[in-house]
């Protein structure tokens, strides 16, 4: 099992985050909703205990990325935007 440093996961940077998300979004789209939601968790939580981290540590730590002080981070906003226009 491979080991990840804490430090480095909770200051990655927004635009290598959003563009790995980007990325596995852009594989996910040609599923159906209910299975890209379900594909996605599956990853997330495979990746978690393969890393040994707890899922909801790494959970936390995204939220908080993705989060800046004045709301979402406009590197989200843009994965938003293309979740409304692509996989709507």
């Amino acid at each position: 099992m491979r080991r990840l440093n804490r430090d480095i996961l909770n200051m990655a940077a927004p635009v290598t985050v959003a563009r790995a998300s980007m990325t596995v979004l852009d594989r996910l789209q040609d599923f159906k909703p209910e299975i890209q939601i379900m594909g996605a968790a599956a990853v997330f939580l495979e990746l978690a205990e393969h890393l040994g981290i707890p899922a909801q540590e790494a959970f936390a730590a995204t939220k908080n990325l993705i989060n800046g002080d004045d709301g979402k981070r406009v590197e989200f906003r843009a994965i938003t935007a293309y979740l409304n226009g692509e996989l709507a």
